[in-house]
């Protein structure tokens, strides 16, 4: 999958969501949605096939979408300090039973943009007290608990599918923010209009450096 394809397959999704999934088989002309589904599980699963598209190691790679991480068996815990640390990625790569990298999967940054730059500290600090531990995670299908291992270099990377939504100068600080942080990243995948704008001709265009950028960091997690 190229990245205009990704990006296309993006688009596509976002249109497909202001219609209705199950359509009548009398008066369709009556049925139609106020809001749109939301596209963040199928922005997931796309990001996952395009990662999986790279694969061409011998290595054990595993890719897994929205993953339940526990490390309940450890020190490790949630905020209220009861309960075992659980984290759920969207997704996450590991190698020969090491996870090496998890991504944050962002439609775009308007979304609690205050609160966007301080949570970005709090996963970087969090990724720090996880390397090297031990947890698990259950497969969605069969729930078959799989052990694995964190790596002591596991980075958390933003992937940010479009600039609308946010002030260009807002979000460029945002960036340059988070790229400071040792254990955090963040990409930028497209520019100008966002993939869900309902303009008829909408302009929005790869954010070729940044996505390159991106493709070089998953070619080295993936082989």
């Amino acid at each position: 999958m190229t990245q205009e394809e990704f990006v296309k397959k993006i688009r596509d999704a976002y249109l497909k969501a202001r219609k209705c999934i199950y359509v009548p088989n009398y008066n369709n002309c009556t049925l139609s949605r106020g809001t749109s589904h939301s596209i963040s599980s199928i922005t997931e699963d796309l990001f996952g096939c395009y990662c999986a598209n790279k694969v061409q190691s011998d290595n054990k790679i595993n890719i897994y979408i929205d993953p339940p991480v526990s490390f309940k068996g450890t020190e490790l815990k949630n905020k209220s300090n009861k309960k075992a640390l659980l984290i759920r990625p969207d997704l996450m790569i590991s190698k020969n039973d090491i996870a090496t990298c998890f991504f944050d999967v962002k439609t775009d940054l308007g979304y609690k943009r205050k609160d966007f730059f301080s949570q970005a500290k709090e996963r970087n600090e969090q990724l720090e007290l996880i390397k090297n531990k031990l947890c698990s995670i259950k497969d969605g299908m069969t729930k078959e608990k799989n052990n694995i291992k964190i790596s002591n270099k596991i980075k958390l990377i933003y992937v940010v599918i479009s600039q609308g939504n946010i002030k260009k100068s807002v979000q460029d600080e945002f960036i340059k923010q988070i790229k400071l942080l040792k254990n955090v990243d963040v990409f930028l995948l497209t520019t100008g209009d966002h993939l869900n704008s309902y303009h008829p001709n909408p302009h929005w265009a790869i954010n070729k450096g940044n996505f390159d950028e991106l493709d070089e960091v998953l070619s080295k997690h993936l082989n």
